[in-house]
């Protein structure tokens, strides 16, 4: 299953006057959810207890609150055998949202490199761009910017660590 054929990302034009956040849990770990009335806007890992934190940085004048949404819900579906359709609402620039709808083309259990994800947005020597694009990814997991390797093959970066990484590698593998 490619992403694309259940997620649809919405453009963010300004920061969200309310974001509706929750706890869950993931076979990767803790995570933190964002949700707009559109879409979910944020999955981040909350194992060392900072991503509220983080959400607040990113949007300072947006009011917190605690309640969980259907956007929350069909996000965490995506842990599952059973992905539900999920919308996404995402502030980024044309580039990274260009970059990001090329990364839910990439089949689960399947892999690509920066260069072939540049060349698919017809940007062939964009490679460090799309590099930066991959992570500044607000939706971990659901936009799987982990599946993306360096062009030798190679692991690569990755902000939440390799292990987590190569981690997600191994169990999206299996169901595959």
């Amino acid at each position: 299953m490619r992403p694309a054929d259940t997620i649809t990302i919405n453009e963010m034009s300004a920061p969200p006057e309310t974001l509706h956040i929750a706890d869950a849990e993931s076979p990767f770990g803790l995570l933190l959810l964002g949700a707009t009335e559109i879409g979910l806007s944020h999955l981040w890992l909350n194992e060392d207890g900072r991503a509220l934190q983080r959400m607040r940085a990113t949007f300072p004048r947006t009011q917190l609150v605690r309640q969980s949404s259907p956007h929350h819900h069909a996000a965490i579906s995506y842990f599952s055998d059973n992905p539900r359709a999920l919308n996404l609402h995402l502030k980024g620039t044309l580039f990274q949202i260009s970059v990001w709808r090329a990364l839910l083309d990439i089949p689960l259990g399947e892999t690509s490199s920066y260069k072939h994800i540049a060349e698919r947005i017809g940007k062939p020597n964009a490679n460090r761009a799309v590099g930066s694009a991959v992570g500044k990814n607000p939706v971990f997991f659901i936009i799987p910017c982990h599946r993306v390797l360096a062009y030798d093959g190679g692991i690569g970066g990755y902000f939440w660590g390799t292990e987590v990484k190569q981690t997600m590698l191994g169990w999206e593998a299996a169901r595959a």
